[in-house]
């Protein structure tokens, strides 16, 4: 019984920490935690954000599209001519 005098402090401490780990997350998460209220506006900015992706989305294939050529016109050049 006495080899083991730790596993009765273990128990307090364990308590003890569980409840400063809550009252950290308390104090992180702020008032009403779990019932965060949607801002007016995010309807708005949800669709500015899906019209910038698809912006983006179309620049990024306009931009394959050109290296593609690019490929292609750069490949072509680089087979020897016959009067060299």
């Amino acid at each position: 019984m006495w080899r083991y005098p730790w596993m009765f402090w273990l128990v307090p401490l364990f308590f003890f920490y569980l409840a400063t780990r809550r009252r950290r997350w308390n104090r992180w998460a702020g008032p009403g935690y779990g019932r965060r209220e949607v801002p007016p506006d995010m309807g708005k900015r949800i669709e500015d954000q899906a019209t910038t992706v698809d912006a983006l989305e179309s620049r990024v294939a306009q931009l394959e599209e050109r290296l593609d050529f690019t490929e292609r016109l750069l490949a072509g050049r680089s087979t020897p001519a016959a009067g060299d």
